[in-house]
């Protein structure tokens, strides 16, 4: 999809535009441009490999796959306890089935962070939530009895700036449409506003969107 986007053809917020116009979705040709690839520094491959392993696990006790001090005593047997944030740790002492639920969503978050490592080839169109069971095993941060440091390692590049600042300007006018139809009440179809959200939400995390940490990552529109 981002591929499209070439250089030299129109600005980022021209061809994101064109590219919604085609898709039939009401647009804000009033909203700014985001920042410019030269203004703008990229999370690491390593960064976004450890976020998405400690994602991984939240996600396993969302989902039910182990219990929340299974997942601390993991993150603390493999030296990752210092790369969760405090909303992670009050998650995983005090698992509750509403915050299960709110933490279910990070899924699309660790598609997105998978996309920007090149695991994942195409975020595709936000209209369903994401199917983490289409990863391959053995590309996914977490394994059976292999410590997950080895993704860590192992991770050494990620998409390009242009790529992730693409997608980045694309779920920013997404965000604004899902936004624009809950206030004034229509529906959008064939979009998924949680989806787009949480996509949002990732990818303004790894452009160091306002230098905001993860627990405080904004979506403005």
């Amino acid at each position: 999809m981002f591929g499209l986007f070439k250089k030299n053809k129109p600005n980022r917020k021209e061809r994101t535009e064109q590219f919604l116009k085609k898709k039939g979705i009401k647009i804000n040709y009033n909203l700014p441009h985001i920042e410019s690839d030269e203004d703008t520094t990229i999370k690491t491959p390593r960064e976004i490999a450890q976020r998405v392993t400690v994602l991984a696990i939240t996600n396993f006790v969302a989902f039910n796959g182990m219990s929340g001090d299974q997942a601390i005593d993991y993150l603390k047997k493999y030296n990752l306890w210092d790369y969760v944030t405090p909303d992670e740790v009050d998650f995983l002492n005090d698992p509750t089935d509403e915050k299960k639920n709110s933490e279910s969503w990070k899924c699309e978050c660790i598609w997105v962070l998978l996309w920007s490592l090149n695991i994942i080839e195409d975020l595709e169109f936000p209209k369903d939530m994401c199917d983490l069971n289409q990863i391959p095993l053995e590309k996914y941060p977490v394994q059976p009895s292999i410590d997950p440091n080895t993704f860590i390692n192992a991770t050494k590049t990620s998409r390009s700036k242009t790529e992730i600042l693409d997608a980045n300007d694309l779920y920013y006018r997404l965000d604004w449409t899902c936004t624009d139809a809950r206030i004034n009440g229509y529906v959008i179809k064939n979009m998924h506003p949680g989806v787009v959200y949480e996509r949002h939400y990732a990818l303004n995390w790894l452009i160091n969107y306002m230098n905001q940490d993860w627990d405080d990552i904004s979506c403005d529109t």
